[in-house]
Order: structure tokens, then sequence, then C-alpha cells
């Protein structure tokens, strides 16, 4: 599975970061490489308050519940 995982931050508050993973049907690392640049920037015209710190793509990463 290869997931994006953008590192978004508050625009009046750029100390305040966290982590998204935009739902996406992305099946190959070259695709995630491509269309991410553009997934972010859907994902920021709909959330104005962040801006992007960085973004990547993650393949085959397990998941950790939080506590």
């Amino acid at each position: 599975m290869i997931e994006l995982v953008m590192l978004v931050c508050l625009a009046a508050s750029p100390t305040e970061c966290r982590e998204e993973r935009p739902l996406t049907e992305i099946n190959s690392v070259m695709a995630c490489a491509t269309q991410g640049q553009m997934v972010a920037a859907q994902w920021l015209s709909q959330h104005p308050a962040f801006t992007l710190s960085r973004w990547r793509c993650e393949v085959n990463v397990p998941h950790q519940a939080k506590i």
C-alpha cells in the first residue's frame, strides 16, 4: 500500500503541525511522486487555515494506534 503523508501547519501558528493522510487511490511510488503535489494542493484549497510544510510517500508502513 502506498500512502501520501502531508505535514501541515496552522498558518496562524506555524509551530502547530500535524500529519494528514488524504485518502487516495495511488498504486505506485511514481504515481505518488507525480500526483502527490496535486493532491496536496487540492487538500490545501479545502483547508485554507493550513500551510504545507512537506509531504512524502510511504510504502507498506504499518500504523501504530494512538494511546
